[in-house]
């Protein structure tokens, strides 16, 4: 390699368009593209009007290495990516919705879940929507679960719907 020509490949792993490792690469290789997203298309376009038909909004995940599983975080970066499409307004229509985290504890140690409840939390804050989450402790495949729920967003927490009680 010595005295060849050098050529970089940047790769952005980061999902979040626009944000501090994005703006690092763009310094370090230049010209990345505008930070804007294109209007959602096929079954991205579907999830993305569920998620503003919706009221509620149910992450139900297992607690994966103390937060949510990939499917969830991944539909957590689509929000990253609608908040980015011009004249969609993704963050304020969202606002006000009650954003829902279930997960499964097979322990009684509740405090494993915390990392994800916080996840969901500065969503919920983030997003300005109510939150709630819900950790039951699986007895086992075959007897009904115990509850406990914990707000996500300090005084704006709802009664968890009847059939989660």
């Amino acid at each position: 390699m010595a005295g060849g020509e050098r050529k970089f490949l940047f790769l952005l792993a980061s999902t979040r368009t626009g944000g501090n490792t994005e703006q690092l690469a763009r310094r370090a290789a230049g010209g990345l593209g505008d930070g804007t997203h294109p209007q959602p298309e096929g079954n991205a376009r579907r999830l993305l009007d569920a998620t503003l038909e919706a009221t509620d909004v149910v992450i139900a995940s297992p607690l994966y290495w103390y937060s949510v599983c990939t499917p969830a975080k991944l539909y957590l970066d689509h929000w990253t990516g609608w908040m980015r499409v011009p004249g969609l307004d993704f963050r304020a229509r969202t606002a006000g919705k009650t954003l829902w985290g279930v997960t499964a504890l097979a322990g009684d140690d509740r405090s494993v879940a915390d990392p994800l409840i916080g996840a969901l939390r500065n969503t919920a804050t983030y997003m300005d929507m109510h939150g709630v989450a819900a950790a039951p402790r699986l007895k086992n495949r075959h007897e009904p679960s115990t509850w406990a729920g914990s707000g996500l967003r300090a005084g704006r927490v709802p009664r968890p719907p009847r059939h989660v009680r």
